[in-house]
């Protein structure tokens, strides 16, 4: 007994609490700002009473703030005499003061009505004239809270005494009922007496009482089985209307009660064997009941509680599976039209933007379809009236949208749906499970598809905006066309899919070509002309793709991308120009982080593959959608654009390189010394050509694709190429020659390449570009003379590690010395410190080597030339120094000239 009525306490707080939160934040913020309006106007007819030169009457001046009075006005200019002003009422007197306290002002004279002048129109009322006064926290807590939380006390009063006299045992079960029920009738007899006095003691009375007759009929049929289940459904479906009549003269807590009892009552009072239409048809019954309520009096938050009681009895008798599915597919229906009627009033007003009826309406359409969905796919479309249903609840989306421009986009939930429902059947089976029908999977999707298109089609003529339904139409198709051949292609070989691509751009081709007459008399036809215009571009494409191979329909998808903003550009339509975004997007991931790019068959020919072509045909299809958006004004779409021909560019040079080197496996990991090489030298030169048309055109994506490429090619070739994996460390076969050897592609050519963008480095706004770009340079070409002498004496770099001994340890001495005075050569040339400082760093490493190494290392006449080169070279540099005037004082400068160092 306890847990049943601590049962009914839970689901009775449960569910109360937040209808009782939410209608009590509705009914404040209503009378909140009525109250806010009458102060206002009171304050505002105060203004214009003292602005005339009037008196206020006392019970005005009593009320009348002193910060109110009117501030003072110049004299106005003089006007003729009016007549005098004869009142057809005597004075209003003003009634007899206590005498005034010795220093109080004295009284107000008599209220007398203002003549009015002829031709001068009384002042117009000032809106805000005073701020309204706010409600204390006392007067929130004692006239409202109080009323409600005495309300919820006295029906907890009726359930303790019940459960009081059962403890007890003073009456017998009938009686603790009837005096429940009485005690409920009772409470609210009183709320009709007292509704006149006080409407919301009114309210919240009536509410207790409805709470109690809910009670006594629960605890007759749920605790004492004193009716049956039958009566007890009778009995329930009289109190819910009863209580949802009584809302409408108590107001919307009594209404939220009604339908949370109603929607209770078939849990609490149970049947063994549910008849299914007698209780979905109970529940529809109930949401309309209180729908209409709803419609009539407008308290629109109560309808997500309607919403939340379908919603969840729905989901139980789903995943309970059970049968009469069919009956919860019509009360489904039925629900989502109720919703539609219950706010269509609503949605026609102007004055006040139905923003919350329209999410109401979004939410209650969007999960009625997907409970549908949920219906039809788990009795694996087996049922006609899972079909049916969802296709009529489809068609009411498309009703809707059709003539209530507010509800425009809804409807494209229809086919959205039946896709989602579509996609589930099949993944939840693979094709191949228990209950996959591969001939009723083609039947829906063609029916649906074609339906939903057909139906967008058809409505796009002299709709409001029919370019919308244009698109839909067209998108429609796609996408279901795009499901069957995922889904068939492999399962039912021999479908020409491009033939069927062909002959789906057919009727978009006639729609067209009416359009195009009759665009000029229609409204949004240029539009609407536009979206059917891309859908017969597109499935063209697409044919062309499919009876090709896969590789191919990222080319399709870049030909659209091209179609899209030529016809967007043409026609002006900057709606269907943002369709470039999702193309363009599409294209680069397919091409640039699709793994399966490496799995592609290649072809015969080397270099003249696949590669160039398809990668060639995209960059050259989205070039033309460059041409045609460079004069539509939109920048960002225009930089997106440059940036993915130049990536794709990247990419299709890199695979390039890539499948030379590995034809055969271009998916199996790592790279050898030459292809690392040559990926340096293409990414060398790709940099080196955005930094030409950077310079040139001054182009923001040129100089980042110069800053990218160029920094991806100088860490391949410092890290990789010269520090981990260079041929002293790693075995590569670079060929016997002295000098035309791979060393030479691998070091010396970017080196040169380096030197090469110091030059034109000038557009980079960061000073530190050219001398790290000077840098490398200097490291590549330092390291390419190094392993040229070490090639030179060990030509397959067969010897391990880094000694050397004899003529090669001199070699090492002589060349790095000539190396370090070409750097300082060239830096007095130029006038280049940087290099001037490699110079002076590399000549210290050969003084260094000779003193620490060549001493020990070298014999004979070796250990001579070595000192002796080094000796005339310091020499020689300490001369040039003096030369160009580095280590002069300036005494010994002639007049005006300056040092070298001063001068760079």
């Amino acid at each position: 007994m306890d847990e049943v009525l601590l049962i009914l306490l839970a689901i009775a707080w449960a569910i109360g609490t937040p209808i009782l939160a939410i209608v009590a934040v509705v009914r404040t913020s209503t009378l909140r700002r009525q109250n806010e309006q009458l102060v206002a106007e009171f304050a505002a007819l105060k203004r214009q009473l003292t602005s005339g030169g009037t008196a206020l009457p006392p019970a005005f001046a009593e009320q009348a703030p002193a910060s109110s009075a009117p501030p003072p006005q110049a004299e106005p200019a003089a006007a003729p005499p009016a007549p005098p002003f004869e009142p057809s009422a005597p004075p209003i007197e003003a009634p007899a003061a206590a005498p005034a306290a010795e220093g109080a002002s004295p009284p107000a004279p008599p209220f007398e009505p203002a003549p009015e002048l002829p031709g001068q129109p009384l002042p117009p009322l000032v809106d805000g004239a005073a701020a309204p006064p706010r409600v204390g926290w006392e007067q929130r807590l004692g006239a409202r809270a109080f009323l409600w939380v005495g309300a919820i006390t006295l029906a907890l009063a009726a359930i303790f005494l019940v459960r009081y006299t059962i403890e007890e045992g003073y009456l017998s079960e009938e009686v603790r009922v009837i005096l429940a029920a009485v005690f409920g009738f009772a409470l609210i007899g009183i709320a009709e007496r007292v509704k006149a006095r006080d409407d919301r003691t009114a309210q919240a009375l009536a509410a207790a009482g409805v709470a109690a007759l809910y009670g006594a009929l629960f605890s007759a049929v749920a605790l004492y089985e004193m009716i049956s289940k039958a009566g007890a459904g009778g009995g329930a479906i009289a109190l819910t209307a009863f209580a949802i009549g009584l809302s409408l003269r108590h107001g919307p807590f009594v209404a939220g009660l009604a339908f949370v009892g109603g929607f209770a009552s078939p849990a609490i009072i149970g049947s063994d064997s549910p008849n299914v239409p007698v209780l979905f048809g109970y529940l529809l019954a109930i949401a309309i009941g209180t729908l209409a309520v709803i419609r009539a009096r407008g308290w629109w938050p109560l309808g997500w509680g309607v919403l939340a009681g379908t919603t969840i009895w729905a989901m139980l008798w789903i995943a309970s599976e059970p049968g009469g599915l069919h009956w919860v597919c019509l009360f489904l229906v039925g629900v989502a039209g109720s919703f539609v009627w219950a706010t269509w009033r609503r949605v026609g007003e102007s004055e006040n933007p139905p923003i919350d009826v329209v999410g109401l309406v979004w939410s209650a359409l969007a999960l009625t379809g997907a409970l549908l969905v949920a219906i039809v796919v788990q009795d694996e479309w087996s049922q006609t009236a899972g079909w049916v249903a969802l296709a009529a609840h489809g068609i009411g989306l498309y009703v809707l949208g059709r003539w209530t421009p507010r509800y425009q986009y809804i409807a494209g939930l229809a086919p959205l749906l039946a896709l989602v429902g579509l996609f589930l059947w099949w993944s939840t089976t693979l094709g191949s499970g228990p209950g996959w029908d591969i001939d009723r999977f083609s039947r829906a999707a063609i029916m649906f598809g074609g339906f939903y298109a057909a139906g967008a089609f058809a409505l796009l003529w002299n709709a409001g905006r029919p370019g919308f339904w244009a698109a839909l139409s067209v998108g429609t198709v796609f996408v279901y066309f795009l499901l069957c051949w995922y889904v068939l292609r492999n399962a039912v070989p021999g479908i020409p899919w491009g033939l069927v691509s062909i002959g789906l751009a057919i009727p978009f081709l006639v729609g067209a070509e009416r359009l195009v007459r009759w665009r000029e008399s229609m409204p949004g036809g240029t539009e609407a002309l536009g979206y059917l215009a891309i859908g017969v571009v597109f499935f063209i494409a697409a044919a062309i793709a499919l009876e090709l191979q896969r590789e191919w329909i990222t080319v399709a998808y870049a030909v659209e991308f091209a179609a899209v903003a030529v016809i967007a550009t043409r026609l002006d339509l900057h709606a269907m120009r943002q369709l470039c975004w999702p193309l363009l997007a599409v294209v680069v991931v397919r091409f640039v982080v699709n793994p399966m790019i490496l799995n592609y068959p290649l072809g015969v020919t080397p270099v003249l593959n696949w590669i160039l072509w398809g990668y060639g045909l995209t960059i050259g299809a989205l070039w033309v959608g460059l041409r045609a958006l460079r004069p539509a004004g939109d920048p960002r779409l225009v930089r997106a654009t440059e940036a993915a021909i130049a990536l794709l560019a990247f990419v299709l040079a890199t695979l390039e390189v890539r499948s030379v080197f590995q034809p055969g496996s271009m998916a199996s990991p790592g790279a050898d010394f030459m292809e690392r090489t040559f990926y340096v030298l293409v990414w060398g030169c790709f940099s080196l050509a955005a930094l030409w048309v950077a310079r040139l055109r001054h182009d923001v994506v040129a100089l980042w694709a110069w800053r990218l490429s160029g920094a991806l090619a100088a860490l391949t070739a410092l890290l990789v190429q010269v520090l981990f994996a260079n041929p002293i460390f790693e075995h590569a076969d670079v060929g016997r020659l002295p000098i035309l050897n791979g060393l030479l592609l691998a070091y010396a050519l970017p080196a040169v390449m380096a030197a090469l963008a110091a030059r034109w480095i000038d557009i980079e706004p960061n000073r530190h570009a050219a001398a790290l770009v000077g840098g490398t340079a200097s490291i590549l070409a330092f390291v390419y003379v190094s392993l040229e002498v070490r090639h030179l004496f060990d030509p397959g770099f067969e010897r391990s590690g880094l000694r050397a001994e004899g003529l090669e340890l001199y070699t090492y001495s002589i060349v790095w010395l000539l190396f370090g005075v070409a750097l300082l050569a060239w830096g007095f040339r130029r006038g280049a410190a940087m290099l001037r400082h490699a110079g002076m760093a590399l000549v210290c490493i050969v003084v260094a080597k000779v003193f620490l190494i060549d001493m020990a290392g070298l014999q004979g006449l070796l250990r001579v030339f070595s000192f002796l080169g080094l000796g005339a070279a310091l020499i020689g540099l300490g001369y040039a120094y003096r030369r160009f005037g580095f280590d002069k004082s300036p005494g010994e400068r002639r007049p005006g000239e300056q040092s070298q160092g001063e001068r760079t």
